[in-house]
């Protein structure tokens, strides 16, 4: 059997974005249609906007991604019914968001708070939690949020910090700024969630019908770099919220570097909890399913 390495655990960092920025650029746009007066419907919508066309994107990567696995570990015969689930979801919401792209360009309005546009976009999120499972149990379901919200917005506040003289700047700094609180707070509860699972190995290790495998201190470093992580982004996060209303440039020596520098260890570090979770879903014998 091949062993875990970033090849072919890669496709298990990456699928998170498009299940969960589907679902993100849904609520986003909803929240928006409801504050239509608000000076937060532009940045909602906005937020809508750029998470759908990273799910286009991410989704056409994690096909991709999926496939290399697949190959590497000699599972493509096994995989028809998933990869065609797949391509169905990242089909279908590649051609959303370039609906939404082309009708955004040349009408010169983002209908991102449109009834009709939110059913299609429902219709999206619904199929990321349907036909991948993520409802199966806690801990799969929350972790979808954690690296995609991170990183998505260090992103925009990256973006922001570039292009500061911009009119939609601060826009993308209040999302950037957004997405850390929520992709943190999605980590303390895939923390959580993930320490109820490992409570439950040794029982379904010693179950009568098909028993699980796994390697309890293989689980146990997983557990430990899942806590790094948390405190990572609990220590970025305070850095954060300290210079969140101090944008402007003279600022950036004393906050947007220090910023930067943190958010880039905590993507390594979130990158390689990641790793190994990508490791429980193909090496059961190290982990467990």
């Amino acid at each position: 059997m091949a062993t875990p390495n970033v090849f072919n655990t890669f496709h298990f960092l990456v699928l998170h974005f498009p299940i969960a920025l589907i679902v993100v650029s849904f609520l986003c746009d909803l929240v928006a249609s409801f504050v239509k007066k608000s000076k937060w419907n532009g940045t909602l919508k906005k937020a809508g906007y750029i998470t759908l066309v990273a799910t286009a994107i991410t989704g056409i990567v994690t096909c991709l991604a999926g496939l290399i696995a697949a190959e590497s570990l000699g599972l493509m015969a096994t995989i028809g019914a998933h990869a065609t689930k797949a391509i169905i979801f990242t089909a279908y919401v590649t051609v959303l968001a370039v609906v939404r792209i082309v009708l955004s360009k040349t009408t010169k309005k983002d209908f991102g708070d449109n009834l009709l546009y939110l059913v299609f976009s429902l219709v999206g999120a619904i199929l990321a939690f349907t036909l991948f499972k993520i409802y199966r149990y806690p801990h799969w379901g929350v972790l979808q949020f954690t690296v995609p919200l991170v990183i998505v917005g260090f992103l925009a506040d990256l973006s922001a910090i570039i292009w500061k003289a911009k009119s939609w700047a601060k826009s993308l700094q209040d999302i950037g700024y957004t997405f850390l609180i929520l992709g943190t707070v999605a980590i303390i509860a895939t923390v959580i969630t993930g320490y109820m699972r490992a409570a439950e190995m040794p029982a379904l290790a010693h179950a009568a019908v098909k028993p699980v495998k796994y390697d309890p201190a293989a689980l146990h470093l997983h557990a430990v770099w899942g806590v790094i992580t948390m405190i990572a982004f609990i220590i970025l996060s305070v850095v954060r919220s300290y210079f969140h209303f101090e944008f402007e440039a003279k600022d950036l020596l004393k906050g947007k570097a220090v910023y930067i520098v943190g958010a880039v260890v905590c993507i390594v570090i979130i990158s390689v909890a990641s790793h190994l979770g990508g490791t429980i879903a193909l090496f059961p014998e190290l982990f467990g399913k």
